[in-house]
């Protein structure tokens, strides 16, 4: 799996989106970003910024030269999972030295945990350190923005996103000596072993294959618990049949969700109410067609808005 994880061996934030003047006019502004300052674990040049999933490609370098702050903005080459969401992801770097970014080529691409470059303290910086802003999608705008506060801010096609709903700490990697009051999921606790994952739009189509193209055989209600078998391009296969799109899946788990089983009949009616008329669209449904359990009443299952099924054809 294409987990996004924190990339930095030693997580030692100083500075987050919440408590620092610089910061906030990136945060109360239109639009906003979320950045933190990194140093590394300690004071001086002595840490690196490594790829935190499966490939990064370097898309611009800013400020080499000049006296401009330097900035580097890198992408993911395919949808990653964070803890909020799948879809590609876009990562702005600051302050690293000259001497690094002259090593980088646009294009140029990184593995997981390879060395992308080493902390600096170019521009205003007073210390060395990885200035890190994170967006959603791809790089849109020449990768920022000004804000309302005349700050320059992330740009992408899926807006920024805070650093702890998008980094995983993968502990056999990173150590946390302060993580600023941010609180982060580990890679390794139950949930996210699991592959457990929950649906965000408000009815999700379950397709017969990993497009558009294929049909809808039935609609997830948001908050539907599912597993995951895969994720390839945006599509997160539930079966060996059905497809929902990734873009619509988060790890974060709802106050309320609904369970998740499958159907057992040959072909299983869907009605607009317990007992009622037949339901001509996406029904009947396939056997091993997977539904959300909302409600119980009397014999049948409540699937979604005015949807119902009857309980014995479920397992």
């Amino acid at each position: 799996m294409n987990y996004l994880i924190y990339p930095i061996k030693i997580m030692n934030i100083t500075q987050t989106y919440k408590n620092d003047f610089s910061h906030s006019r990136h945060t109360i502004g239109t639009p906003k970003d979320y950045p933190i300052d990194d140093n590394c674990g300690k004071s001086g040049a002595n840490g690196y910024f490594y790829c935190p999933c499966n490939e990064m490609e370097v898309k611009k370098i800013y400020g080499v030269g000049t006296s401009s702050t330097n900035v580097l903005w890198i992408e993911s080459t395919s949808p990653v999972i964070t803890p909020t969401f799948v879809d590609y992801i876009t990562i702005m770097i600051g302050h690293i030295e000259d001497k690094e970014l002259n090593k980088l080529k646009i294009g140029q691409k990184f593995s997981r945990k390879e060395i992308i470059a080493l902390e600096g303290k170019d521009g205003y910086a007073t210390g060395e350190h990885f200035h890190i802003v994170v967006g959603r999608g791809k790089m849109t705008d020449g990768g920022w923005v000004k804000n309302s506060n005349g700050i320059w801010v992330i740009s992408t096609t899926g807006g920024a996103v805070r650093p702890e709903d998008s980094f995983f700490i993968d502990n056999t990697f990173t150590t946390i000596k302060n993580s600023g009051g941010l609180k982060f999921i580990d890679l390794y606790s139950d949930i996210i072993e699991d592959n457990y994952y929950y649906t965000t739009a408000e009815s999700l189509n379950v397709r017969l294959g990993p497009s558009t193209k294929f049909n809808a055989i039935n609609t997830l209600p948001k908050h539907s618990k599912v597993k995951i078998k895969e994720i390839v391009n945006n599509w997160a296969k539930i079966s060996d049949k059905e497809y929902i799109s990734s873009n619509n899946i988060t790890k974060s788990i709802p106050n309320n969700y609904y369970e998740t089983k499958m159907t057992t009949a040959n072909l299983l009616n869907v009605r607009k109410s317990p007992g009622g008329n037949i339901l001509k669209e996406q029904s009947p449904l396939p056997k091993g067609t997977t539904v959300a359990i909302m409600e119980t009443k009397n014999n049948w299952i409540k699937i979604n808005k005015n949807r119902w099924i009857y309980k014995d054809y479920v397992n």
